[in-house]
């Protein structure tokens, strides 16, 4: 019996083995053993993801870069390429050159080793940036078109729990002359990877020093090696309790800032490291003295030891209440008062008989400069002042004082200020010993007293920086540091760099909110959507939203679930929060349902586990149009896509190849589409490409189906084809009128083409590739599984396609044949039609059908039908 078997729809996505055999499902027939290379639509059909133009190489062929979308309007975005201490920026057309022909490039403080770690928001034309180890930094696009990179360290806070020990004390005070400078250690603490699989080969500050003999990661035995190599030169580690210490020599500690020990994890040891810890030495300070400059200095005391080189960067807070206070006497002609310090309300008395203007001034900079705050005048027999009032709300102090203007007599004057609480703010320069650090004076402190209520910044090098940035109720939001590591800040409205308070706290203040959770959970991304705030940690999923205006007063936070989150940057798609779970192979999303009035989420990769086997979901970008698909760049290389439709139940895998690995993608908007940029590693170097648009154009010589591809326009045709230095050794094919043409090798950066052409492209060649699961007749006495059949013929339908061959799983391919439609001497043109092939199968006990596109032309497959005996 002859049995025609329709496969509608490629929609389900390739699905692992052991989902393979669940005939019953209701999305069987749309399932695929296979789909690589192909983009999964939404409506059923299936089309071969297009080619990738080279835009250019990175600055270093061996180390990582990361892609940053930077859109700047409708018709303006840009991709920074970020890599080791550096950034670059790029269009569609190429590198932004400088007035050198050379690409414009910005320094930064991440290392190669670090920017697949950096999260990054975009708000306007600003883009920020933050990494836990170093300060907050943003690119900004100036109103020119000028770009700057800068740091942008938070003012006025956040700030730590403020101290509670009556022991512990601090006060402001300054001292002249040569200070000396105790020498600090530079170290690093970590726990160390253990692969027992791999071999360990590890190198201090680029000196080769230990090779496991054997597998298994010997980290006791690395550290004794290191004592024995560098223990000579003052360098100490220790192993204890799993953690590594590494510490410099103390008097030279500073010299030790910056080295690396990197620790090798090899399957052999003669070829490249599967992964690779780098840990940092800092903290360190060299002996010695501070010159003296003929100034005072400003010096923040402790009274126990507790100052490091690393806290330099970071800010303190010291807390005086101060009392009321009161002065009294006379001011001449153009004289002044004595001044009194001022956080609030002031009041003012005169006497004598005096006839002129007296003006009350304060000062907000320490007596630098005044400003008129009221004029009182008086005429003769007229009463004498008396009058009150209140300084506006804010955290600064004042200075106050009465100043005559052109008085006659003698003005009597009794000033006074009410109590007030000042937080005075002081930035850490320079480390002195651990009781004194150099500091300046960001806000006022009131009174060189010691003082109980002080509290150390959140951020500095020693504290940790933010990992997390985000904007939410136009609020710039900061997150999780290595001490604080599942605390938020926001700072004030619309005022992004500023992280203070007034005395009295007010709705647009900045506040902080710390996660209550059952454990000690690091905050790993935070995402808006729907009008709330998603927090992934380590350990769960929370909302923060509030009750009206979002401010200390009315912010909650409720955690939703207890699935844990990776590193990698949560993303809202179709209504949805997408996450990676905490060990990295799992990607769920996150939704409200109304049923049990709670957050809920399902396993996206569930039908495809095997697409995630030993390896972990590294990044993630999101295209919306044309299809609305979620790259996902993997931890060896590997590319794959998600097709996600919520809506629809659709949830579609599909994987991609490429001759080299992929270290980054993103997405940026272009005309009618969402552009994909990838980083790939290839076997020249590292290069920057970007997808090309399918179909934009139907012509036949418009089609690119080749990666990392130039193309080439000729007045006159050629074969010579120069420019392919990129590809130096590598097997290319091109695209030459629209026609195929090779394999040919690049040799001195060219290949040249059997015939001249007049446009081509030359790239590297991959295969699309749809298999389907084996064909599973419905039987009147039973299940199919366990007899044999025979596949006699297929028909495929194709929409604007070319090329293409199909045939059973294990056997022969034979070539479509489509209607010729193209005149003599002229490339065919894309059809859209019904194939018919007669396969050659053998009886099977599982036959299955395969479909391949080798050509770098396009093919759409919009179902299968397979005649089965």
């Amino acid at each position: 019996m002859v049995y025609h078997h329709l496969q509608p729809s490629f929609s389900g996505g390739e699905v692992s083995p052991h989902t393979a055999a669940r005939a019953e499902a209701g999305s069987f027939s749309r399932w695929l053993k296979t789909a690589q290379n192909f983009i999964l639509h939404a409506q059923g059909g299936a089309s071969n993801r297009p080619g990738t133009w080279l835009v250019a190489q990175a600055k270093y062929a061996g180390k990582d870069v990361r892609l940053i979308p930077f859109i700047c309007g409708d018709e303006e975005a840009y991709v920074l390429e970020l890599g080791d201490k550096y950034v670059r920026l790029h269009t569609s057309a190429g590198p932004v050159l400088g007035e050198n022909a050379q690409p414009t490039e910005w320094g930064t403080p991440y290392p190669a080793h670090e920017v697949a770690h950096v999260n990054y928001v975009q708000y306007n034309q600003v883009l920020y940036l933050v990494h836990p180890a170093y300060a907050p930094q943003r690119f900004v696009r100036a109103k020119d078109g000028t770009f700057t990179w800068e740091e942008f360290m938070p003012q006025y806070g956040p700030f730590r729990t403020v101290n509670t020990e009556a022991s512990r004390c601090m006060r402001l005070t300054q001292e002249g002359g040569e200070i000396t400078v105790a020498g600090v250690k530079a170290g690093v603490t970590f726990q160390p990877l253990v692969y027992p699989q791999y071999a360990l080969m590890a190198d201090f500050n680029g000196q080769w020093f230990y090779l496991d003999e054997n597998f298994g990661c010997n980290i006791a035995a690395m550290v004794n090696k290191f004592n024995q190599t560098f223990g000579a030169q003052g360098f100490a580690a220790e192993y204890k309790n799993g953690v590594v210490t590494v510490t410099s020599p103390a008097a030279t500690g500073g010299d030790a800032n910056g080295m690396e020990l990197k620790l090798r994890y090899h399957e052999d040891p003669v070829e490249s490291p599967r992964e690779v810890a780098v840990y940092t030495l800092s903290g360190g300070t060299n002996a010695g003295t501070v010159p003296d400059s003929g100034s005072k200095k400003q010096i923040l005391e402790s009274d126990f030891d507790y100052f490091r080189p690393a806290q330099a960067g970071g800010i303190i807070s010291l807390t005086h209440e101060m009392e009321g206070q009161y002065v009294a006497g006379s001011v001449g002609y153009d004289g002044v008062s004595q001044t009194l310090k001022s956080g609030g309300d002031w009041r003012l008395k005169t006497a004598g008989n005096w006839t002129g203007n007296a003006v009350l001034e304060k000062s907000g900079d320490g007596g630098t400069t005044w400003q008129v705050l009221k004029r009182f005048a008086r005429e003769s027999g007229a009463e004498n002042l008396s009058d009150y009032g209140t300084l506006e709300e804010t955290s600064q102090m004042y200075l106050i004082r009465l100043r005559g203007e052109n008085v006659t007599g003698e003005m009597g004057y009794e000033l006074w200020s009410d109590a007030f609480v000042q937080e005075g703010i002081v930035r850490l320069k320079n480390y002195l010993g651990p009781r004194k650090m150099e500091v300046e004076i960001v806000q006022a402190v009131a009174s060189g007293d010691w003082s109980l209520r002080w509290a150390p910044g959140s951020f500095s090098p020693a504290a940790g920086f933010p990992a997390c940035v985000f904007f939410y109720q136009d609020r710039l939001g900061l997150a999780c540091t290595a001490t604080e590591p599942q605390a938020l800040w926001f700072s004030k409205i619309g005022q992004y760099q500023d992280f203070g308070h007034q005395r009295t706290l007010q709705a647009s203040d900045s506040f902080g909110l710390n996660l209550s959770a059952k454990s000690l959970q690091s905050i790993r991304s935070v995402v808006a959507s729907g009008g709330k705030l998603f927090v992934f940690t380590s350990g769960g999923e929370w909302t923060v939203e509030a009750d009206g205006a979002f401010t200390a007063y009315t912010v909650r936070a409720r955690q939703q679930g207890e699935r844990g989150a990776s590193r990698v940057p949560a993303l809202a798609a179709g209504g949805r929060v997408l996450f990676v779970q905490a060990r990295g192979g799992v990607l769920r999303d996150l939704v409200y349902d109304y049923t049990c009035a709670a957050y809920l989420g399902a396993d996206l990769t569930l039908l495809a586990r095997h697409l995630f086997f030993n390896r972990e979901i590294r990044e993630l970008a999101l295209q919306q149009e044309p299809d609305e698909l979620l790259w996902c760049v993997m931890s060896d290389g590997g590319l794959l896509t998600l097709t996600y439709q919520p809506q629809q139940d659709l949830c579609a895998w599909a994987r991609h190849t490429t001759p080299g690995t992929v270290c980054g993608v993103c997405t940026v908007p272009a005309p009618g589409y969402d552009e994909l940029w990838l980083c790939v590693r290839r076997a020249n170097g590292m290069c920057i490409e970007r997808m090309n648009k399918r179909l934009a154009s139907k012509a036949p010589s418009q089609q690119l189906f080749l990666d990392s591809a130039i193309a080439f326009n000729f007045a006159e045709p050629a074969a010579q084809i120069t420019g392919l230095t990129h590809l130096e050794g590598q097997t290319v094919y091109a695209l030459a009128d629209g026609n195929p043409a090779g394999p040919f090798t690049v040799r001195n950066g060219a290949i040249t083409l059997p015939a001249p052409a007049g446009r081509v492209l030359v790239g590297l060649a991959y295969e699309a590739v749809l298999g389907s699961l084996p064909i599973q007749p419905p039987l009147a006495d039973g299940t199919p599984r366990d007899r044999k059949h025979r596949l006699n013929g297929i028909s495929v339908s194709v929409l604007d396609s070319r090329g293409g061959c199909v045939g059973v799983e294990g056997g022969r391919l034979d070539e479509l044949v489509y209607a010729p439609q193209t005149a003599y001497n002229q490339a065919p043109g894309l059809q859209t039609c019904v194939c018919h092939k007669v396969l050659a199968g053998v009886h099977n006990l599982r036959p299955a059908v395969v479909f391949k596109q080798a050509e770098p032309l396009p093919v759409t497959v919009l179902d299968l039908t397979v005649e089965v005996v």
